[in-house]
């Protein structure tokens, strides 16, 4: 595959993660002496993983501007649609499972929560950074941006200020810096995202973020921001405080280490009892090939068990995930992901054994998924996808399900372990 910022790249901590892996899958190739060197927040040289990927500012740097109007050369900007086709031979319309015994309790499915032909995003982005301040503002519509923020049509929306050159503050409403996947699935290994991605973390957050680099390998970015670990809004009701950090390492310029955290009280006890979220992040880009690893980890030590609602529980749930990308030809690529999701007996909606932290016999969940991608023309991107996933219990709707008064309401009830589909996808992007 043609590499669109492999100059980019070339600079450790100038890309995170996610556009190391990404790069070699749907990035166009530009001559570089075409590029000027853009005026950017230090947070790009840092930059964890969905900062930069979704921001995009060291990727959609911008054209040289006209020496009259200097203001166009700090101005970045890209508009995107993202349609598919889901099949599946026997799931029906109905809520995703997050392992909540209640289905009307359940998320959305997370990708559409409906068969047939959809849109899940439409939107761009623009934003503009000079020497000592940046405005960013991003937008999205579509089936799948309720899922993604509670702000709809807001993605993102903050405002940056960058005191001196290796440090950048943003103030407003951000994407998550945890995780090894982003919105935008051209981005991705996959078309659809992982359930690690929709069950385990936080899509965005509301509040402060800093980001400084400390040494030529190493970044840190902290942040203080509203909604629990796994974020929230004012929408939410959730307005407690959260602190969350992560430390970025360049250990070589083929590989990328980025590990963090996110701690907030969760409304038990006054709001004294607090829980931890753990992200760990490893990228490995070798010409062709790109591995991406995650691992995210939530500990509550007097939390509620979700089954028997039973009080001072040690909450444990976890969830891994691993990528692979295989570069086949310029413009072809095939994204392989694995993933397996649980918790210790306190955590799990279903019945288990209580007393062993790590047994997982009863509310587990595991996907995989396997697309092959193809681009016949500068920004346009196919996608054929299959994915599978598992749990278990039932927790999938079939056409044959039926339904159980829960509250005096119908609920619909679900009645398979295993769930397939096949996915076409195409989308569209384009920007300066």
């Amino acid at each position: 595959m043609s590499k669109f910022v492999s100059v980019v790249v070339a600079c450790s901590l100038a890309w995170p993660a996610m556009a190391l892996a990404q790069d070699d899958v749907v990035a166009e190739e530009v001559e570089v002496e075409k590029v000027p060197e853009p005026t950017k927040p230090a947070i790009d040289d840092v930059a964890p993983p969905k900062v930069a990927a979704d921001d995009m500012e060291a990727e959609y740097a911008g054209e040289a501007g006209d020496e009259s109007n200097p203001f166009l050369d700090g101005l970045a900007w890209q508009v995107m649609a993202s349609a598919f086709y889901n099949f599946n031979g026997y799931r029906v319309s109905g809520p995703y499972n997050d392992l909540d015994p209640n289905p009307a309790e359940r998320s959305a499915y997370p990708y559409t929560n409906y068969m047939g032909f959809g849109v899940n995003f439409v939107g761009g982005m623009a934003s503009y950074t000079d020497d000592k301040w940046g405005v960013t503002v991003d937008l999205r519509w579509g089936t799948a941006a309720p899922l993604l923020t509670r702000l709809v049509p807001v993605k993102q929306g903050y405002v940056s200020y960058f005191p001196i050159e290796k440090l950048s503050i943003d103030f407003g409403f951000f994407d998550t810096i945890f995780g090894a996947e982003v919105a935008d699935e051209w981005e991705n290994a996959n078309y659809t995202r992982g359930a690690l991605y929709f069950l385990r973390q936080p899509f965005n957050h509301l509040g402060i973020r800093m980001g400084a680099e400390l040494a030529d390998k190493v970044g840190f970015t902290f942040m203080l921001t509203n909604g629990g670990v796994l974020g929230g809004t004012p929408i939410d009701d959730n307005q407690v405080p959260a602190v969350g950090w992560q430390f970025a390492f360049a250990i070589s310029d083929d590989i990328g280490l980025y590990i963090g955290g996110n701690h907030a009280p969760n409304g038990n006890n006054g709001n004294k009892d607090w829980e931890s979220f753990y992200d760990l992040v490893l990228s490995v880009n070798i010409d062709w090939f790109t591995l991406l690893f995650n691992g995210d980890y939530q500990i509550d030590g007097n939390g509620v068990n979700a089954f028997t609602g039973a009080t001072n529980q040690m909450i444990f749930q976890y969830g891994h995930s691993i990528a692979l990308i295989f570069d086949a030809a310029d413009e072809w690529s095939v994204g392989v992901r694995g993933e397996h999701l649980s918790g210790n007996g306190n955590y799990r909606d279903f019945p288990g054994d209580d007393t062993d932290l790590f047994d997982s016999s009863f509310g587990f969940l595991w996907t995989g998924t396997l697309t092959i991608r193809y681009k016949p023309v500068e920004y346009l991107v196919l996608s054929l996808e299959g994915r599978v996933e598992g749990a278990g219990e039932d927790i999938y709707f079939t056409r044959s399900s039926l339904t159980e008064s829960v509250n005096g309401e119908e609920i619909l009830q679900p009645n398979e372990k295993i769930y397939g589909a096949v996915i076409l996808g195409v989308s569209g992007h384009i920007g300066n």
